[in-house]
């Protein structure tokens, strides 16, 4: 009598991974202000295709913001910090595949990117004006 409940079992089991994998797994996209402290509050927006993320509030000077999201899609946000501005894709699916933990630091000249526990910083993005 198990094994007429295995099939049923194992069949949901690969079903629910599929999904997971079709999805995506969960991912935390990390954005830390590190601005020069006497300065105004970075502005931040994000949106994937889908979807637009008003995170309701600046992120001051040595703030952090965390979003979590579970998709493939591409994540992008728009920046502003007093005269300057960026565009930068926070999440990208095939530059971040396999990393759980994308982690953005944003300083005077750019915009920097590590992965999880990484002390690598890599510039990805410059401020502009206009």
């Amino acid at each position: 009598m198990g094994t007429v409940f295995r099939f049923p079992l194992l069949l949901t089991l690969v079903l629910c991974s599929f999904i997971e994998i079709a999805h995506g797994a969960p991912v935390n996209i990390t954005v830390i202000n590190s601005l020069p402290k006497v300065s105004p509050p970075l502005k931040l927006k994000c949106k994937t295709n889908v979807t637009y993320i008003d995170i309701g509030h600046p992120v001051n000077t040595g703030e952090v913001y965390i979003q979590n999201v579970k998709t493939n899609d591409l994540y992008f946000c728009n920046a502003m910090w007093g005269r300057y501005f960026a565009e930068f894709e926070s999440f990208e699916p095939k530059r971040d595949a396999g990393h759980d933990q994308i982690i953005w630091k944003v300083e005077k000249d750019g915009f920097f990117l590590s992965y999880g526990k990484s002390t690598k910083w890599t510039k990805e993005v410059d401020w502009e004006t206009d």
